[in-house]
C-alpha cells in the first residue's frame, strides 16, 4: 500500500516537472539553446565575480579557525575556477558572432561546469560546518552563504534549469550532510528551509524556462509572420495595382507605399504629412452612388471601401479607389486610418465608353434604341399629358424615319459605301432637327426623333417635308454619285395614344403607309391605320395556321403550245382556302408570307405537292412552280427540290422553276450556284415577268435559262401600242438566238394569240385557254382539250378530203 502511495506521488511529480518542462519545435530547438546560453553569458562575469569575491570573503572570515587551511586550498579552487569562467566567457563572446544555433552538448557542457562549481560550494558546508570545533557564528555564515550562492545561481541560470539544479544540487546536498547530523534544533530548521528555497529556486527555473522557451517561439512565429505579410505586401504591391496608404488622426499620411507616390507624381518624402484629403477633390462617390467627401469619411471613423476619389496629377485627371479601417490603440482610442487605393482611371474611362456603347450607335454616333425609348419616356412625363395649344402646340410626337431605296445602294455599292451613306444621313438628319428634338438611329436604315413639347401639326408637316427634301438630296460618297429618299410617320400624343409604346407603334404604322403611298412623303397617324394593323396581325395568326389546318391548295393554269395549241404543262398557283375569309389570292397573302418568314415551310410545301400531282399526268405535261427569292436565301432549297422528285418519283426534266430578276439582284454568286445546282438535277429555270426589271440582259447570259416568260403588260398593250408590239417582237427574237423558250403571259383573246403566234412565241398561258383550275378538274380538262383537238383533225381531214376531190373533178 505505501510501495502504491510512493509509487502515486513519484508519478504525479514526474508529470508536474514533465509539464514544466519546455517543448520547442525542432526547427527552433538551437535556437532556443543559443537564447539560453545568451542569457547566462550576460550575467556570466557578475556571477563569477561574485564567486571570488565571496570565496575570498569565506577564506577571511575563517582565517583565524580550525578549517584555515582547507578553506584556504577550497577558496583557491573557487577563484581558479572563477577566473576560468571569466576566461571562457572572453572566449564566447569572441565566437559568438556569426552563430545562430547551440548544439545540445554545448548546453550539457554549461550544465557540467555549473554542477563542478556547485560541488565546490557544496564542499564549503562539510570543510567548515562539520565536527564539533565549527562555531555557531560560522555555521549561520556558511548556511546564508550557501543560501544566498543557490539563489543567486539560480536566478543567473533562470533559463537554463539543468544547469540551475546541476549547480545548487550538491550545495543542498552538502549543507543538509553536516545541517541534519548536527541535531541543532535550529539548523534543523535551518534545514528544512534549505530543501524549501531548493524547491522553489528549482521549479521557478523550471517555469521560467518553459515561458522563455515559449515566448521566443511565439515571437518567432511572429517574426515569421511579419516576413510573410511583409513579402505578401512587397509582392502584393509588386503584381498588382494597387497600394497601401496609412493617415493619423488628423487625416495626414504616415505611411506612403511607392507605387501611391508614383500614381500621384510626388515624392514620398513630399506625401508623409499631406492631409490625403487634400489631394483628392471635394466629390467622392460609392458604388452606391454620391457619397460625402474623404474629409467627412475620416471624421465618421468608420469603414470604407471603394470610394471613387479624384486628383490632378500634373496636367491630368486621375481617378483613384479608396478603401480603409480605422486604427485603435491598446485603450480604443482612434489613431487614425489604414487601407489600400488603386488607380481606376482606365477602368472608369473603360465604364465611360462602355456606357457610350449602351446608349449610343457606334456608326453614326447617334443616340441608340435604348437612349431612344428612355428620352421618349422622360418625355411623355413631361409632356405626353398635355393638351395641345391652339396656337403653339403642346404634347409629344413620335417621327419615324425610314430610308427609300437604301438596301439597293448597300447591295450594288457595298456596305461601305453604305455605313458611309448612313454616318452622312445622320448629319443631315442632325441638322434639319437642330435643337427641336432628339435624333436616334433605331437601326438598319430606321431613324426616329422625339419632339417635346410639339408644336402644331402643320409645324411638324413642314418639318418632316424638309427631312424628306434634305435627305434626298444626291450624296457623294466615296466617289459615288448616290441618290436615295426618305418616308416618315408622325404620331402625336395624347391624342394618339394612351402610352410611350403605343406612341411609338403608331408612328411607325404611319410610317409604314407612308411607304405604301408611294415613299418619298410623310404621313401623319390616323386610327384607320391601327385597324389596318389588326387585320394584318389577324391575317398573319390565321396564315400560321394554314399549313397545319391543311387550309393552302394548289390550282393549275394551262399552258399551250403556239402551233397547234396543245397542253404542254401546267403552272402550279397557290391559292388560301379559309374557312371565314373563303379563296384568299395570293396577292393578298404571298408577301406577308415573305415579311413574316413563312415563305420557307409554304414554299417546300407547294414544291412537294405540285411534284406529287405532276406524277399522275402524262408524262409528255410538266409542271411549273414559282419560287420565292426567301426560299433561296435559306439554303435548302436544292436539297428540298431534290426530295420532292425524290418522294414523288417524278422525272426532273419535267419539272420548271420560276425566278423573278429580283432575286438576281440579291447575293449573286450565291444565288448562281443554287441555280447551278438546280440544273444539275435535271430541273428547267424559267425568268419569270422578263421585261419589267433593269438588268435582265445580263443575266440571260451569265446563267443558261431554259426559258422566259414575258410579262402579261406586255401582251394586254400589244394591239394597241405598236411600240409595244416591236418590244415584244424583240424579246422572242432574242429567246430564238439565245436558244430559249419564250412563254407569254396573260393571252386573253384570239387577236392575242395571232400575233404571238406570227412572231415565233412558243407557249401561251392565259384566260383564252383556261383559267386557274383545282387539281381535281385537270382530268375533265385534259379530255375535253383532247376532243376539241380529234374534232378539229376531222375537219381538217374533211377538208382535205374536200380539196382533193375537187382538185381531181
Amino acid at each position: 500500500m505505501r510501495n502504491a502511495v510512493a509509487n502515486s506521488i513519484i508519478s504525479r511529480g514526474r508529470s508536474t516537472i514533465l509539464g514544466l518542462l519546455p517543448t520547442v519545435p525542432d526547427d527552433m530547438a538551437g535556437r532556443i539553446r543559443l537564447e539560453q546560453l545568451s542569457s547566462i553569458l550576460r550575467l556570466t562575469p557578475i556571477m563569477m565575480g561574485a564567486n571570488i569575491l565571496i570565496a575570498m570573503l569565506v577564506c577571511l572570515a575563517g582565517s583565524t579557525g580550525p578549517h584555515r587551511d582547507a578553506l584556504l586550498v577550497w577558496s583557491a579552487l573557487v577563484i581558479s575556477y572563477g577566473l576560468l569562467g571569466l576566461r571562457g566567457w572572453l572566449s564566447a563572446q569572441r565566437r559568438k558572432a556569426g552563430k545562430f544555433t547551440v548544439s545540445e552538448r554545448g548546453l550539457r557542457r554549461i550544465a557540467t561546469q555549473a554542477g563542478l562549481l556547485g560541488c565546490l560550494w557544496g564542499i564549503l558546508p562539510i570543510l567548515a560546518m562539520d565536527g564539533d570545533t565549527a562555531s555557531v557564528q560560522m555555521r549561520m555564515m556558511i548556511a546564508a552563504v550557501i543560501a544566498g550562492m543557490i539563489g543567486c545561481g539560480g536566478f543567473a541560470m533562470l533559463a537554463l534549469p539543468q544547469a540551475a539544479i546541476a549547480y545548487s544540487t550538491p550545495m543542498v546536498l552538502g549543507s543538509l550532510y553536516v545541517l541534519l547530523r548536527s541535531g541543532d534544533p535550529i539548523l534543523l530548521a535551518l534545514a528544512g528551509l534549505l530543501i524549501f528555497c531548493y524547491l522553489v529556486i528549482s521549479l521557478s527555473c523550471l517555469s521560467h524556462a518553459k515561458v522563455f522557451a515559449e515566448r521566443l517561439v511565439a515571437g518567432e512565429e511572429l517574426e515569421r509572420q511579419k516576413q510573410v505579410v511583409s513579402l505578401l505586401l512587397s509582392d502584393f504591391e509588386e503584381g498588382a495595382s494597387d497600394w497601401l496608404w496609412e493617415i493619423d488622426a488628423q487625416g495626414a499620411l504616415t505611411y506612403v507605399s511607392d507605387r501611391m507616390a508614383a500614381a500621384a507624381g510626388a515624392d514620398r518624402s513630399a506625401l508623409i504629412g499631406c492631409p490625403l484629403a487634400s489631394l483628392c477633390g471635394a466629390a467622392a462617390e460609392s458604388p452606391a452612388g454620391p457619397v460625402a467627401s474623404l474629409a467627412v469619411l475620416f471624421s465618421e471613423q468608420k469603414t470604407f471601401r471603394d470610394v471613387i476619389v479624384s486628383l490632378q496629377v500634373q496636367t491630368e485627371t486621375r481617378w483613384w479607389s479608396i478603401s480603409a479601417k480605422p486604427i485603435h490603440d491598446m485603450s480604443g482610442g482612434f489613431t487614425g486610418f489604414r487601407g489600400v487605393g488603386a488607380d481606376v482611371t482606365a477602368a472608369r474611362e473603360a465604364q465611360a465608353r462602355i456606357s457610350r456603347l449602351a446608349h449610343f450607335d457606334v456608326l453614326t454616333q447617334l443616340p441608340n434604341r435604348l437612349s431612344f425609348l428612355q428620352a421618349l419616356s422622360q418625355a411623355w412625363h413631361d409632356h405626353g399629358s398635355e393638351d395641345p395649344n391652339p396656337e403653339t402646340g403642346g404634347g409629344c410626337a413620335v417621327l419615324c424615319l425610314d430610308l427609300d431605296f437604301f438596301k439597293g445602294v448597300n447591295d450594288s455599292l457595298g456596305h461601305p459605301v453604305g455605313d458611309a451613306l448612313l454616318v452622312a444621313v445622320a448629319e443631315r438628319l442632325r441638322q434639319c432637327i437642330g435643337e427641336a428634338g432628339f435624333v436616334a438611329r433605331l437601326g438598319g436604315d430606321e431613324f426616329a426623333v422625339v419632339v417635346a413639347p410639339a408644336p402644331l401639326p402643320e409645324s411638324l408637316g413642314n418639318l418632316s417635308r424638309t427631312i424628306v427634301e434634305t435627305l434626298s438630296q444626291p450624296y457623294e460618297i466615296k466617289g459615288h454619285n448616290v441618290l436615295i429618299g426618305a418616308s416618315i410617320g408622325i404620331a402625336m400624343a395624347p391624342s394618339d395614344a394612351a402610352d410611350p409604346d403605343s406612341l411609338l407603334k403608331n408612328a411607325d404604322l404611319a410610317l409604314y403607309r407612308a411607304k405604301g403611298d408611294g415613299r418619298g412623303a410623310y404621313r401623319f397617324f390616323e386610327m384607320s391605320m391601327d385597324v389596318w394593323a389588326q387585320e394584318r396581325r389577324a391575317l398573319e395568326m390565321d396564315l400560321r395556321a394554314a399549313l397545319a389546318n391543311d387550309e393552302l391548295k394548289l390550282f393549275f393554269q394551262p399552258l399551250i403550245g403556239s402551233r397547234e395549241h396543245e397542253i404542254t404543262g401546267f403552272e402550279a398557283l397557290l391559292r388560301w382556302q379559309h374557312p371565314r375569309r373563303g379563296l384568299v389570292p395570293p396577292n393578298d397573302f404571298i408577301e406577308c408570307a415573305e415579311q413574316w418568314g413563312l415563305i420557307g415551310k409554304i414554299g417546300e410545301w407547294v414544291l412537294n405537292e405540285a411534284c406529287r400531282q405532276a406524277a399522275s399526268w402524262p408524262t409528255s405535261l410538266t409542271v411549273a412552280v414559282n419560287l420565292s427569292p426567301n426560299q433561296f436565301a435559306s439554303g435548302d432549297l436544292v436539297g428540298q427540290v431534290a426530295h420532292a422528285l425524290e418522294l414523288s418519283g417524278l422525272d426532273p426534266a419535267r419539272l420548271e422553276l420560276e425566278i423573278t430578276e429580283g432575286l438576281l439582284l440579291q447575293d449573286t454568286a450565291r444565288t448562281m450556284d443554287q441555280l447551278a445546282a438546280l440544273k444539275v438535277l435535271g430541273v428547267k429555270i424559267a425568268m419569270d415577268d422578263f421585261g419589267t426589271g433593269y438588268s435582265s440582259l445580263a443575266y440571260l447570259w451569265r446563267f443558261p435559262f431554259d426559258k422566259i416568260k414575258l410579262d402579261r403588260s406586255f401582251v394586254a398593250e400589244m394591239s394597241d401600242n405598236s411600240a409595244i408590239t416591236d418590244i415584244v417582237r424583240t424579246i422572242t427574237l432574242l429567246g430564238q438566238t439565245l436558244k430559249l423558250q419564250v412563254t407569254a403571259e396573260g393571252v386573253e383573246t384570239a387577236d392575242q394569240a395571232r400575233m404571238l403566234g406570227e412572231m415565233h412565241c412558243d407557249h401561251f398561258q392565259g384566260f383564252l385557254f383556261g383559267r386557274p383550275m383545282p387539281v381535281g378538274d385537270i382530268p375533265n380538262f385534259l379530255i375535253s382539250d383532247l376532243a376539241r383537238r380529234m374534232r378539229r383533225e376531222s375537219v381538217e381531214a374533211a377538208e382535205a378530203e374536200d380539196a382533193a376531190n375537187s382538185a381531181s373533178a
